[in-house]
């Protein structure tokens, strides 16, 4: 009877156990599908943060925004963090629309698509409000998320 009594605490022992490793990987999974839930508006947020710091020519926000190996493209060519700086100092933005925001990440990266609308004056030439399709990727870094790439597919002085 001993025996039967000690097998028998076993059994639940090990029923329990599993039950709360089942209930831990049902609570972890529900975890990681919230976090991933929110990558869209997160993606989203970081994407009008550096809309935002460019419209208002907030340069400090723009080198906090972007990373040191940021680079970009731009229908005129390929930019690196300082030309894209000079860049977004010599546009004049009255307003922009961003739509179809699309995010993903992967581990501690965070891809963004989307549609932007400009009002802008580039060069002296005031470009169409077309919109035109953009990407942004984002790294997940000591200071928090940075800006590593950034697309334009807008041909530069469309007008």
């Amino acid at each position: 009877m001993p025996e039967a009594g000690k097998r028998g605490r076993q059994r639940r022992t090990v029923r329990g156990a599993l039950g709360v490793a089942l209930a831990l990987t049902i609570v972890a999974g529900a975890v990681g599908w919230a976090a991933q839930c929110d990558i869209p508006s997160l993606g989203e947020q970081l994407v009008r943060q550096f809309w935002e710091a460019i419209r208002t020519e907030d340069v400090a926000a723009l080198q906090a925004i972007l990373a040191p190996g940021f680079q970009s493209v731009h229908s005129d060519g390929a930019r690196d963090r300082v030309g894209e700086l000079a860049l977004v100092a010599g546009l004049d933005v009255d307003a922009y629309a961003l739509t179809d925001f699309v995010s993903t990440r992967e581990g501690a990266t965070i891809v963004v698509t989307f549609m932007a609308s400009v009002e802008e004056t580039f060069a002296g030439v005031r470009t169409s409000t077309v919109p035109a399709p953009r990407m942004a990727v984002f790294l997940m870094t000591e200071d928090g998320w940075r800006m590593i790439a950034y697309a334009n597919l807008k041909p530069m002085g469309a007008g």
